[in-house]
């Protein structure tokens, strides 16, 4: 009788922990998750805040089936809008495209796709000496807003990581024939072979960082 009365207690006793076990798995995958989807906020005043030009740095990259070639641009001014919780609510930048470098070459080859890039079949610098980016609005990842090259403008929106306070890394994909850059674009031209040039420009923000 008395083996008979301690299994239940026994029995009873595992299920308590068990379920203990669960209750607390359960309330840490709630503690992590709502971690997770917490947005950060930081001790901004809500203002306008200016690039830091010698800080910040925007990179370039440009593919084909033969290879790549990368580089550097640089901003004439941009500046971004913050409010009260320290998220960006808006912002202008204005690139010079003049200032196209090519940091994957030396001497005349480098010299010679500075050159095309500047020029009719790309970026047009002389014509279109300036493009544009205009935040229309963002959250704590992501950010959308107008891009204008060649005077065609194009809504975008990509991802972007905040680093700090002011400071941000992203990396945004432009598809350039929306820009009218139609050289080497096997969707415009059939018979390149291997010889196209991809429509699609990396531009990484690595980092950019405001005052």
């Amino acid at each position: 009788m008395k083996k008979t009365l301690q299994l239940p207690i026994i029995l009873l006793t595992l299920m308590t922990i068990l379920s203990s076990c669960v209750n607390k798995k359960s309330n840490n995958s709630i503690d992590l998750e709502a971690k997770k989807n917490e947005v950060q906020t930081y001790n901004l005043k809500a203002g306008l805040y200016d690039i830091d030009s010698e800080k910040s740095s925007i990179e370039w990259l440009g593919k084909k089936p033969t290879g790549s070639h990368n580089g550097d641009i640089e901003l004439k001014q941009g500046s971004i809008k913050v409010d009260e919780n320290g998220i960006i609510s808006g912002g202008e930048f204005i690139f010079n495209m003049q200032t196209i470098n090519c940091t994957d070459l030396e001497g005349q080859p480098k010299t010679n796709i500075e050159g095309h890039l500047k020029n009719e079949d790309f970026f047009n610098v002389e014509k279109f000496p300036e493009a544009y980016f205009t935040i229309e609005k963002s959250d704590d990842k992501k950010m959308s807003g107008v891009l204008t090259i060649k005077n065609k403008s194009n809504p975008i929106t990509f991802n972007y990581t905040r680093t700090g306070p002011l400071e941000f890394t992203a990396e945004i994909k432009v598809d350039r024939t929306l820009y009218d850059i139609k050289y080497g674009s096997k969707s415009f031209f059939s018979d390149l072979g291997d010889k196209f040039i991809e429509d699609i420009i990396t531009i990484t923000l690595n980092p950019i960082i405001f005052k």
